[in-house]
Protein backbone atom coordinates (compact mmCIF):
# COMPACT_ATOMS: atom_id res chain seq x y z
CA UNK A 1 0.00 0.00 0.00
CA UNK A 2 1.42 3.65 -1.22
CA UNK A 3 0.28 5.48 2.28
CA UNK A 4 0.42 9.22 3.62
CA UNK A 5 3.20 9.99 5.67
CA UNK A 6 1.23 10.96 8.29
CA UNK A 7 0.50 6.84 8.61
CA UNK A 8 4.20 6.47 9.57
CA UNK A 9 7.19 8.88 9.51
CA UNK A 10 4.83 11.99 10.35
CA UNK A 11 2.22 9.67 12.24
CA UNK A 12 2.10 13.30 14.69
CA UNK A 13 -0.35 14.99 12.24
CA UNK A 14 -2.98 12.13 11.51
CA UNK A 15 -5.20 13.38 13.53
CA UNK A 16 -4.54 16.77 12.09
CA UNK A 17 -5.06 16.07 8.01
CA UNK A 18 -8.16 14.19 8.91
CA UNK A 19 -11.00 15.41 6.82
CA UNK A 20 -14.26 16.68 8.85
CA UNK A 21 -15.48 16.63 11.97
CA UNK A 22 -14.87 12.70 12.94
CA UNK A 23 -17.40 12.82 15.81
CA UNK A 24 -20.18 13.67 13.09
CA UNK A 25 -19.06 10.40 11.36
CA UNK A 26 -18.93 8.58 14.34
CA UNK A 27 -22.72 9.90 15.56
CA UNK A 28 -23.70 8.26 11.79
CA UNK A 29 -21.96 4.59 12.56
CA UNK A 30 -22.68 4.68 15.61
CA UNK A 31 -26.21 4.77 14.44
CA UNK A 32 -26.04 2.56 11.94
CA UNK A 33 -24.68 0.03 14.66
CA UNK A 34 -27.35 0.74 17.00
CA UNK A 35 -29.75 -0.33 13.96
CA UNK A 36 -28.30 -3.10 13.48
CA UNK A 37 -28.36 -4.30 17.15
CA UNK A 38 -24.32 -4.76 16.96
CA UNK A 39 -23.10 -5.26 20.38
CA UNK A 40 -19.40 -6.13 19.65
CA UNK A 41 -17.45 -4.56 16.72
CA UNK A 42 -13.78 -5.03 14.96
CA UNK A 43 -12.68 -1.72 13.67
CA UNK A 44 -9.84 -3.34 11.17
CA UNK A 45 -8.25 0.32 10.55
CA UNK A 46 -8.72 1.71 13.72
CA UNK A 47 -5.55 4.41 13.37
CA UNK A 48 -5.30 6.65 16.24
CA UNK A 49 -8.32 5.34 17.97
CA UNK A 50 -11.21 7.84 16.89
CA UNK A 51 -13.63 5.08 16.64
CA UNK A 52 -12.78 2.66 19.29
CA UNK A 53 -12.92 5.44 21.80
CA UNK A 54 -16.40 7.24 20.38
CA UNK A 55 -18.18 3.88 20.41
CA UNK A 56 -16.94 1.95 23.65
CA UNK A 57 -17.62 5.39 25.26
CA UNK A 58 -21.04 4.70 23.63
CA UNK A 59 -21.40 1.29 25.04
CA UNK A 60 -20.12 -1.04 22.06
CA UNK A 61 -17.40 -3.86 23.04
CA UNK A 62 -14.85 -2.56 20.20
CA UNK A 63 -11.68 -3.76 18.97
CA UNK A 64 -8.56 -2.23 17.11
CA UNK A 65 -6.24 -3.16 14.40
CA UNK A 66 -4.52 -1.08 12.34
CA UNK A 67 -1.06 -1.45 9.44
CA UNK A 68 0.52 1.03 11.28
CA UNK A 69 2.42 0.41 14.48
CA UNK A 70 3.21 4.21 14.51
CA UNK A 71 -0.82 5.65 14.72
CA UNK A 72 -1.58 2.09 16.85
CA UNK A 73 1.19 3.69 19.77
CA UNK A 74 -0.47 7.18 19.53
CA UNK A 75 -3.71 5.48 20.07
CA UNK A 76 -2.62 3.39 23.17
CA UNK A 77 -1.59 6.52 24.24
CA UNK A 78 -5.33 8.11 23.94
CA UNK A 79 -7.13 5.16 25.39
CA UNK A 80 -5.33 5.14 27.99
CA UNK A 81 -6.03 8.68 28.59
CA UNK A 82 -9.33 8.13 28.14
CA UNK A 83 -9.19 5.57 30.92
CA UNK A 84 -10.39 3.04 27.79
CA UNK A 85 -9.44 -0.69 28.07
CA UNK A 86 -10.12 -1.51 24.43
CA UNK A 87 -7.94 -4.14 23.00
CA UNK A 88 -5.79 -3.18 20.12
CA UNK A 89 -3.49 -4.98 17.61
CA UNK A 90 -1.39 -5.04 14.64
CA UNK A 91 -2.12 -6.07 11.44
CA UNK A 92 -3.42 -6.21 7.80
CA UNK A 93 -6.87 -5.89 6.72
CA UNK A 94 -6.29 -8.52 3.77
CA UNK A 95 -5.35 -11.36 6.63
CA UNK A 96 -5.43 -10.10 10.30
CA UNK A 97 -7.90 -12.77 11.98
CA UNK A 98 -9.52 -11.96 15.55
CA UNK A 99 -12.23 -13.81 15.88
CA UNK A 100 -15.90 -13.25 15.14
CA UNK A 101 -17.90 -10.45 15.74
CA UNK A 102 -21.41 -8.38 15.48
CA UNK A 103 -19.15 -5.86 13.04
CA UNK A 104 -16.75 -4.66 11.09
CA UNK A 105 -16.01 -1.32 10.10
CA UNK A 106 -13.15 0.20 8.20
CA UNK A 107 -13.96 4.27 8.01
CA UNK A 108 -12.57 7.54 6.84
CA UNK A 109 -11.68 5.43 3.16
CA UNK A 110 -9.33 3.46 4.57
CA UNK A 111 -10.50 0.95 1.81
CA UNK A 112 -9.27 3.11 -0.41
CA UNK A 113 -5.42 2.54 -0.16
CA UNK A 114 -5.93 -1.00 -1.69
CA UNK A 115 -5.74 -1.89 -5.13
CA UNK A 116 -9.38 -3.82 -6.50
CA UNK A 117 -7.79 -7.02 -5.78
CA UNK A 118 -6.23 -6.21 -2.67
CA UNK A 119 -9.89 -4.83 -1.32
CA UNK A 120 -11.62 -8.35 -2.48
CA UNK A 121 -8.90 -9.96 -0.02
CA UNK A 122 -9.59 -7.61 2.32
CA UNK A 123 -13.40 -8.42 1.41
CA UNK A 124 -13.14 -12.19 2.22
CA UNK A 125 -10.98 -12.01 5.49
CA UNK A 126 -13.74 -9.51 7.01
CA UNK A 127 -16.36 -12.07 5.67
CA UNK A 128 -14.10 -14.71 8.30
CA UNK A 129 -13.96 -12.07 10.96
CA UNK A 130 -18.00 -12.08 11.42
CA UNK A 131 -20.71 -13.51 12.91
CA UNK A 132 -23.63 -15.81 11.01
CA UNK A 133 -25.36 -12.49 10.00
CA UNK A 134 -22.84 -9.74 10.74
CA UNK A 135 -22.60 -6.83 8.95
CA UNK A 136 -19.60 -4.97 7.35
CA UNK A 137 -19.58 -1.19 7.14
CA UNK A 138 -17.34 0.91 5.32
CA UNK A 139 -17.04 4.65 3.47
CA UNK A 140 -15.59 5.40 0.32
CA UNK A 141 -16.19 8.25 -2.25
CA UNK A 142 -18.31 7.69 -4.70
CA UNK A 143 -16.77 7.37 -8.80
CA UNK A 144 -20.43 8.04 -10.41
CA UNK A 145 -20.80 11.03 -8.57
CA UNK A 146 -17.49 12.77 -7.73
CA UNK A 147 -15.92 14.83 -10.88
CA UNK A 148 -12.70 17.17 -11.55
CA UNK A 149 -14.70 19.86 -10.43
CA UNK A 150 -15.04 18.94 -6.52
CA UNK A 151 -11.07 18.70 -6.69
CA UNK A 152 -10.77 21.95 -5.09
CA UNK A 153 -13.51 20.84 -2.19
CA UNK A 154 -10.04 18.32 -1.00
CA UNK A 155 -7.41 20.66 -0.88
CA UNK A 156 -5.87 21.47 2.54
CA UNK A 157 -3.55 24.11 4.53
CA UNK A 158 -3.08 23.86 7.22
CA UNK A 159 -0.62 25.11 9.74
CA UNK A 160 -0.51 23.68 13.42
CA UNK A 161 2.27 23.23 16.06
CA UNK A 162 2.18 19.91 17.13
CA UNK A 163 5.29 17.35 19.29
CA UNK A 164 7.80 20.46 19.52
CA UNK A 165 7.04 21.00 15.82
CA UNK A 166 5.67 23.74 13.53
CA UNK A 167 4.00 22.12 10.42
CA UNK A 168 2.77 23.49 7.38
CA UNK A 169 0.74 20.66 5.65
CA UNK A 170 -0.80 21.52 1.57
CA UNK A 171 -2.47 19.12 -0.24
CA UNK A 172 -4.23 18.86 -3.25
CA UNK A 173 -5.83 16.50 -5.48
CA UNK A 174 -6.60 15.35 -9.25
CA UNK A 175 -9.03 12.72 -10.09
CA UNK A 176 -8.41 10.13 -13.06
CA UNK A 177 -12.05 8.86 -13.76
CA UNK A 178 -11.10 6.16 -16.26
CA UNK A 179 -9.32 4.59 -13.86
CA UNK A 180 -11.28 5.09 -10.71
CA UNK A 181 -8.49 6.93 -8.47
CA UNK A 182 -8.12 9.87 -6.57
CA UNK A 183 -4.41 10.73 -6.46
CA UNK A 184 -3.09 12.98 -3.66
CA UNK A 185 -0.45 15.38 -3.63
CA UNK A 186 1.18 15.99 -0.09
CA UNK A 187 3.43 18.35 0.88
CA UNK A 188 4.49 18.95 3.74
CA UNK A 189 7.02 21.49 5.96
CA UNK A 190 8.37 20.71 9.31
CA UNK A 191 10.22 23.17 11.47
CA UNK A 192 11.94 22.35 14.66
CA UNK A 193 13.48 24.66 17.07
CA UNK A 194 17.31 25.74 16.03
CA UNK A 195 16.60 23.28 12.88
CA UNK A 196 16.76 23.83 9.08
CA UNK A 197 13.61 23.19 7.94
CA UNK A 198 12.37 19.70 6.39
CA UNK A 199 10.37 19.27 3.47
CA UNK A 200 8.42 16.23 2.33
CA UNK A 201 6.66 15.68 -1.06
CA UNK A 202 4.48 12.33 -1.51
CA UNK A 203 2.05 11.04 -3.83
CA UNK A 204 -0.79 7.83 -3.42
CA UNK A 205 -3.83 6.77 -5.12
CA UNK A 206 -6.82 6.38 -3.84
CA UNK A 207 -9.14 3.58 -4.95
CA UNK A 208 -12.89 5.10 -5.62
CA UNK A 209 -16.24 3.06 -6.60
CA UNK A 210 -19.34 3.25 -8.28
CA UNK A 211 -22.06 1.35 -6.02
CA UNK A 212 -22.80 -1.01 -8.82
CA UNK A 213 -19.02 -1.70 -8.75
CA UNK A 214 -19.34 -2.13 -5.04
CA UNK A 215 -22.37 -4.56 -5.26
CA UNK A 216 -20.92 -6.84 -7.27
CA UNK A 217 -17.41 -7.01 -5.25
CA UNK A 218 -19.64 -7.33 -2.14
CA UNK A 219 -21.74 -10.23 -3.68
CA UNK A 220 -18.61 -11.83 -4.66
CA UNK A 221 -17.13 -12.47 -1.58
CA UNK A 222 -20.55 -13.50 0.44
CA UNK A 223 -21.55 -10.51 1.01
CA UNK A 224 -25.57 -8.93 0.25
CA UNK A 225 -25.81 -5.04 0.71
CA UNK A 226 -27.99 -4.10 2.90
CA UNK A 227 -28.23 -0.18 2.87
CA UNK A 228 -26.16 2.98 1.48
CA UNK A 229 -25.89 6.45 3.12
CA UNK A 230 -24.11 9.75 2.73
CA UNK A 231 -21.61 9.83 4.84
CA UNK A 232 -23.40 12.43 6.94
CA UNK A 233 -26.12 10.27 7.91
CA UNK A 234 -28.42 11.55 4.80
CA UNK A 235 -30.63 9.65 2.24
CA UNK A 236 -27.96 7.94 -0.49
CA UNK A 237 -28.02 9.72 -4.33
CA UNK A 238 -26.25 7.94 -6.85
CA UNK A 239 -25.46 11.43 -8.62
CA UNK A 240 -25.26 13.75 -5.55
CA UNK A 241 -23.46 11.30 -2.85
CA UNK A 242 -19.84 11.99 -2.47
CA UNK A 243 -18.56 10.02 0.04
CA UNK A 244 -21.10 6.75 0.85
CA UNK A 245 -21.66 4.43 3.54
CA UNK A 246 -22.12 1.11 2.77
CA UNK A 247 -23.96 -1.71 5.49
CA UNK A 248 -23.06 -4.95 3.75
CA UNK A 249 -24.54 -8.12 5.92
CA UNK A 250 -22.49 -11.37 6.02
CA UNK A 251 -24.82 -13.72 3.39
CA UNK A 252 -26.31 -17.21 5.10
Amino acid sequence: MKLPLEYNELSSLFDLVGSGSKNDVNRVIGKILKQYRVKSVLDLTCGTGSQVIWLTKHGFDVTGSDYSPKLLSRAKVKLKAEKIKAKLHHGDMRTQRLGQFDAVITIFNAVGHLTKKGFEKAMRNIHRNLKPGGIYVFDIFNLNSINEKDMSGFDTNKKANVDGMKAHIFQYSKLDKKKGLLISYDNYVIEKKGKKPRKFQVKFPLQIYSPQELNEMLSCTGFDVVARYGVDGSKFSEKRTKEMVTVARKAS
